[in-house]
């Protein structure tokens, strides 16, 4: 499938993780990235992506397709909350930040993408054609 290359890099970082006995996001360049986790399907007709990206607003995500790859990219402000009346937080794991994520899935008809956002998951619909690409911006409903 179109993504092969890129899941290599995930299971090798994830068996070193594993191997060495390393937190999961121990070689993340993001403290964001680890959400980011998505499914990529394919049928005869079309691409489907699932994207979990809890807690952005969907005007902070962007989504391009450009050349056979697939761009989506999204940020987040901080939670600052570090206490509340009673208690003072020990452990904290929301974060801010910027990500992002290439996926390579030719043959796309680009104006015809559509993309949903709807309880933290980005779903991009795909359209294949047979011949040629184009970019475009997408509109995230």
């Amino acid at each position: 499938m179109a993504n092969d290359i890129m899941n290599r890099r995930n299971d090798m970082m994830d068996a070193m993780n594993d191997w060495f006995g390393f937190p999961r996001n121990f070689f993340d360049d993001s403290e964001i990235e680890n959400i980011m986790q998505s499914d990529v399907a394919e049928n005869d007709k079309d691409y489907m992506v699932k994207i979990d990206m809890p807690g952005m607003d969907k005007n902070n995500i962007n989504v391009s397709y450009k050349d056979g790859v697939l761009n989506v990219s999204g940020s987040r402000k901080s939670f600052k909350d570090t206490s509340d009346k009673d208690r003072n937080i020990i452990h904290k794991e929301r974060s801010e930040g910027s990500i992002s994520r290439s996926y390579r899935l030719p043959n796309v008809v680009a104006t015809d993408i559509h993309a949903k956002y709807d309880n933290g998951i980005l779903t991009i619909t795909l359209p294949k054609q047979t011949a040629g690409n184009n970019g475009n911006s997408i509109q995230i409903d």
